[in-house]
């Protein structure tokens, strides 16, 4: 079935008002999940990773930008997101899945945000790609003074390095562990500039934006976002000596972040998509 826009997740039909052709209002849903449950502060999980470790969700937020949908004709038409002052720009979104309770208390915010909303092309479409991640354009710039959602300076390192593309953190709620927490902070690396305070001329050499494509997707579905995936095969009681806790995106850490990469569909040495794209893991998919 080929899905239209004036579909259940939609709210109103029409023109936007642009000028630029009939457009129509598009809403896509995403959901992060743990075991097919949603990801909830607060909840211990028991026996997660590769060393069946006791945790307790600490944070969960990623942008996503470049949104398109496939039409009729299998042309992919760009999603232009609304600004909206808060979570949108108009080529990129902050997906915000932690409320800021419990053991989210000390890195969250009570405010989520689960959904994108802008408009596309009237028509018919069957099919979505993203990409997780920050544009280039927009991912050195200073969170200080940039327009939300590039303020949220918990989700931004320094000029070279640019933002945390996705930031998924773990408690550790074994008290014998090595670790408090286990961290997943992936942005790009390998950033030239003349110090940290100073933004790249050139794309990174590793940008680690993965590039999802969801060829079955229908405008009813939601997008799933499997956290436990991410750790499928991590030991989250154990981390390398001499490193911050988890997975910081740093070229020394490759014992910690090969898996979390691999699971993601990127390559940990190139920063690169191990294949045409990064959805063969499996870790962002539709229902």
């Amino acid at each position: 079935m080929v899905a239209s826009l004036c579909g259940a997740a939609v709210t109103a039909c029409g023109d936007d008002g642009t000028g630029d052709g009939e457009r129509e209002p598009v809403r896509i849903d995403f959901a992060a999940t743990v075991r097919g449950q949603p990801a909830a502060c607060g909840i211990t999980l028991s026996g997660l990773g590769a060393g069946g470790t006791d945790v307790q969700l600490a944070d969960a937020r990623l942008f996503v930008s470049n949104l398109e949908l496939r039409d009729a004709e299998g042309v992919w038409q760009p999603v232009n997101l609304n600004e909206d002052g808060a979570w949108q720009l108009s080529d990129l979104a902050l997906l915000d899945f932690e409320d800021g309770t419990g053991s989210c208390s000390d890195s969250g915010s009570p405010e989520t945000r689960t959904w994108v909303e802008g408009t596309a092309p009237a028509g018919a479409y069957r099919g979505l790609r993203l990409t997780v991640g920050v544009p280039f354009e927009r991912n050195h710039l200073n969170a200080d003074t940039s327009p939300a959602p590039l303020n949220v300076g918990s989700m931004f390192w320094a000029w070279q390095g640019g933002y945390k593309f996705v930031r998924v953190d773990w408690r550790i709620m074994d008290p014998q562990g090595d670790v408090p927490r286990w961290n997943i902070h992936v942005g790009s690396a390998g950033c030239v500039s003349a110090s940290p305070l100073d933004p790249p001329e050139a794309e990174c050499g590793r940008p680690n934006a993965a590039r999802i494509v969801l060829p079955d997707f229908e405008l009813d579905d939601t997008v799933q976002i499997d956290l436990q995936a991410l750790v499928a095969d991590v030991d989250l009681s154990s981390n390398m000596t001499m490193s911050p806790p988890g997975c910081m995106t740093n070229v020394m850490e490759a014992q910690d972040c090969d898996p979390v990469f691999d699971a993601m569909g990127l390559s940990f040495e190139t920063g690169r998509c191990t294949e045409n794209d990064c959805t063969s893991q499996g870790w962002i998919s539709h229902d």
